[in-house]
């Protein structure tokens, strides 16, 4: 199954083991949901949620999770489509470029948003998202991106 994962800057995971381009890893032990397991989503923006996507350099990497799949569904916090197997394969690192406009070209309104309160934008994917949604995002722009957090939704 197709899905994406986001590694610190390097391809190293928040536990420190380095990844490697086109090798196949194979999980140690039972598949457990955060436990155990190499964890993906299957949109790109979900998986900032794992990372401080705001202070941090990053990777967004396409992979191929394989073998058992469990797939894991956060309701209360809207994120879903979440998996962890027990075999994974990262296929390539994708530009930066390519997966945010993945996102804004989705015309999902809630995948925009997650992706403007979860890292940091720069001033021509903050353009980018005022020319297709025009004023919608204003909000969201301001608030996460711009930090006022004095703002009163109209």
């Amino acid at each position: 199954m197709k899905g994406y994962k986001v590694l610190l800057s390097g391809l190293v995971n928040r536990y420190g083991t380095v990844y490697e381009l086109n090798k196949k890893y194979i999980l140690r032990g039972e598949l457990k949901w955060r436990e155990n397991g190499f964890h993906f989503c299957s949109r790109p923006e979900d998986t900032l949620r794992y990372i401080d996507a705001f202070n941090e350099e990053f990777d967004m990497v396409e992979v191929e999770g394989s073998g058992d799949l469990h797939l894991y569904e956060d309701d209360y916090y809207e994120y879903f489509d979440m998996y962890a197997s027990s075999e994974m394969e990262i296929k390539r690192v994708i530009p930066r470029e390519e997966w945010i406009r993945s996102v804004i070209d989705s015309k999902i309104p809630d995948r925009v948003k997650r992706l403007i309160s979860t890292m940091k934008l720069t001033d021509d994917e903050i353009e980018l998202i005022r020319e297709k949604y025009n004023t919608s995002m204003d909000f969201y722009i301001d608030y996460y991106q711009n930090k006022d957090k004095e703002l009163k939704r109209s």
